[in-house]
């Protein structure tokens, strides 16, 4: 600037000029004075231009949001570290449980929409809602099958590296986190004392380390199945949901894909409109119970028995994933539709017009209806014992199903009220910015993991009541899934504007959005799950009167 500056001052002022304050001409300091004033000039502009730019990007909404984003997530993270060690085990149970469950909801609903994306945009089926029905309805059958095969393979059933021996047998393992030999096998004739499957053993340098009596082959299998087999169920429940959707947008039952609301019911072909909608969703879960019959009739002849049983309990409790939390999807699409006479997507994008602060109130206000009508159920409708199977799943599933319902409403609640919110200009932004997707996010996110500490309570002064067990189960469970969902928009949303600017987006979307799934999915199993197992296993013991017995007060012979 100082080398522009003064060539513009030589061009602009020749040397024989006359000073117009004394009438000589321009002497050497003359110059250099004026070009210092010059400078000055443009330097205080550059500064304040600068200034100007810096205020834009710090206290704009690009500011704002990294802003936001910042002390949020800061906040949101140090309050999960709080609970996870809260001094109290029931909410680090509590806490882990939502965790465990949102980071699995939230993994595979990522990445079957970003599949789905993918594929709708290779095949090119976007205007045509009856081929895109019937992409949905083949990738569900997909996903059965493979969530099938991985409960094949996690049981031990395929490609089986478990000797059948080792199920029966538990070896003494080192019990101790902070240790690098967590786990590993420890020499019996080390053991100098044990009680009720724990015990003491000195290592090689006669110090002591603790150790348990573990199947360790047991829980290779009960690992498998509570992260993978669970994945794969959510992965195939939203597929299920996203192939009732599109059933739900069909020709025949697009402007009727739910009940029409009671008042309109007079009218004849609102009325056959209406029994159409209910035919839709009916046909879709029939469809879903028939193909979950159909793997009963597997013959599994040759294997061992225990990995059998194993396959088909995991088998009926996948089944209960699926089935409740696409009945309850679909359930919350067809009150939607209801109370805004409009049809939304499987992301739950409404049309504004369609949607207020009243719509969101009265959307909520029914999933709490449907939260009680859970509770109701599991205090009046318990099990008897040697009850039919068929029994025990219809009630365990209405409880699942009426329980989440609750989640998908309250989704829905949060959404309409911030499209309603930046309608109405109460936020500058667009609802689907990522700076307000994130906002939404960490207030639901405190608030669910916020609800912990009072549940808690109330489970304290009930802890003697019969099915209250299950009532926080649900609600647990409920609360993971929203925390879950709310933050999936976010990730679609950064890994679209990552892969923007690239030469194929799509691709390139698939590849971020499958990257992060294979990140996080080892990490969850690892660090996340296990801390929830774990609590889970202690509360069982604890409640285990024959554990007790398992050893008695022994004192063993000096290690050789």
């Amino acid at each position: 600037m100082l080398h522009v500056v003064r060539v513009l001052a030589v061009f602009l002022v020749p040397a024989g000029a006359n000073n117009e304050a004394t009438g000589r001409p321009f002497d050497h300091g003359t110059h250099e004075q004026m070009w210092d004033r010059q400078l000055q000039v443009a330097t205080g502009q550059d500064k304040e231009n600068e200034k100007r730019e810096v205020e834009r990007e710090e206290f704009g909404h690009e500011g704002q949001g990294v802003a936001y984003t910042l002390l949020g997530i800061s906040a949101f993270a140090m309050m999960t570290v709080y609970l996870v060690h809260w001094n109290d085990d029931d909410v680090r149970r509590y806490a882990w449980e939502v965790l465990s469950i949102a980071i699995s909801t939230f993994t595979s609903l990522f990445g079957f929409r970003n599949i789905q994306t993918w594929l709708s945009y290779m095949l090119e089926l976007e205007a045509d809602s009856g081929a895109t029905c019937v992409l949905a309805y083949l990738l569900f059958l997909i996903w059965f099958g493979l969530l099938h095969a991985v409960i094949g393979f996690s049981a031990g059933l395929l490609c089986s590296n478990i000797d059948e021996s080792e199920l029966e047998f538990e070896d003494w393992v080192v019990e101790d986190s902070l240790l690098t030999a967590d786990k590993e096998l420890v020499d019996p004739d080390r053991i100098v004392f044990k009680r009720w499957g724990r015990a003491i053993a000195t290592d090689y340098d006669g110090f002591p380390i603790f150790c348990r009596h573990r199947n360790l082959a047991m829980e290779l299998i009960e690992g498998r199945l509570r992260s993978w087999a669970v994945f794969m169920s959510h992965m195939t429940a939203f597929a299920a949901s996203n192939a009732g959707v599109k059933l739900l947008h069909l020709p025949f039952f697009r402007d009727n894909a739910a009940c029409s609301l009671p008042a309109s019911l007079g009218n004849g072909e609102q009325l056959l409109a209406a029994l159409r909608g209910r035919l839709a969703v009916v046909l879709h879960l029939l469809l879903e119970f028939l193909l979950f019959r159909t793997v009963e009739i597997l013959s599994c002849r040759g294997k061992p028995d225990k990995m059998v049983d194993v396959f088909f309990d995991a088998c009926d409790d996948v089944e209960l994933d699926v089935l409740g939390l696409s009945a309850s999807y679909l359930l919350s699409f067809v009150f939607a539709f209801a109370i805004t006479g409009s049809q939304s997507n499987f992301e739950f994008y409404q049309r504004p017009s369609t949607i207020s602060l009243t719509t969101a109130f009265e959307i909520f206000v029914i999933g709490l209806a449907f939260l009680a009508l859970s509770t109701a159920l599991v205090v009046m409708w318990k099990g008897r014992p040697n009850e039919p199977m068929w029994r025990t799943k219809v009630r365990e599933l209405l409880q699942s199903a009426l329980a989440l319902v609750f989640s998908w409403c309250t989704l829905h609640a949060i959404r309409w009220t911030t499209v309603d919110l930046c309608k109405k200009h109460v936020i500058s932004l667009l609802p689907a910015s990522l700076v307000v997707l994130i906002c939404c996010a960490l207030t639901t996110s405190t608030v669910a993991f916020a609800v912990i500490l009072p549940l808690d309570k109330i489970q304290d002064c009930v802890r003697h009541a019969g099915g209250s067990g299950r009532i926080f189960k649900q609600v647990i469970i409920a609360l993971g899934v929203i925390v879950g969902v709310s933050w999936e928009p976010i990730f679609d949303m950064a890994v679209k504007v990552a892969a923007h600017e690239h030469a194929w987006p799509e691709q390139t979307r698939l590849i971020l959005s499958m990257a992060l799934v294979f990140i996080l999915l080892p990490a969850w199993r690892r660090f996340v799950l296990s801390k929830q197992l774990g609590y889970a296993a202690l509360r069982t013991e604890r409640r285990s009167k024959t554990f007790l017995l398992k050893d008695q007060d022994v004192v063993m012979a000096e290690p050789r």
